[in-house]
């Protein structure tokens, strides 16, 4: 499960305390993650997160049937993995906060297949897609291992974390 918090104002402030208590919260999670919804209701045209990971996190491949996501890096550090139809790795985009070196803002906008990879102790992220939110838009691969299979998922992420870590380029 995923520790989630809704926002109720119609003006919501983000501070360092938001931060610090979704980075807690993820840490208690099985999932090693929380988010905190900034947008009211998931019926909204824009939908906007904040998502704290710990390492280790685990989310399963998916893709978005017509929709976009943004990710803004506000703190750690983040690999994104794009997939071939075939699970095969196809592409890494590294991100960073701002002053890190790294590029810190990332948008993809086709149904491509897509995890991510926490790299720093947490990483916190400022997520954008369009909304409505419909759960059936978000198609998980069916070659990547369940979020519930743990020695599958420690697998598929050790294989990942040998290619970012000996250099492979995934091509």
């Amino acid at each position: 499960m995923t520790a989630v918090y809704k926002n109720r104002d119609e003006v919501i402030e983000i501070d360092a305390v938001w931060i610090e208590r979704l980075k807690q919260a993820a840490r208690q999670e099985k999932l090693g993650r929380a988010r905190l919804c900034l947008h009211l209701s998931q019926d909204d045209l824009v939908q906007e997160m904040l998502i704290a990971f710990c390492r280790g996190s685990y989310t399963c491949p998916h893709r978005h049937v017509a929709k976009s996501e943004s990710f803004h890096v506000v703190e750690g550090e983040l690999l994104v993995v794009l997939f071939g139809s075939d699970g095969k790795p196809m592409r890494e985009i590294s991100l960073g906060p701002p002053g890190s070196g790294k590029n810190f803002i990332y948008r993809l906008a086709s149904d491509t297949w897509h995890t991510v990879v926490p790299l720093s102790e947490y990483v916190v992220i400022h997520e954008t897609t369009t909304g409505p939110w419909d759960p059936n838009e978000n198609q998980v691969a069916p070659w990547s291992p369940d979020e519930s299979s743990l020695s599958d998922v420690e697998h598929f992420l050790a294989g990942l974390s040998n290619d970012v870590n000996e250099g492979r380029s995934f091509s």
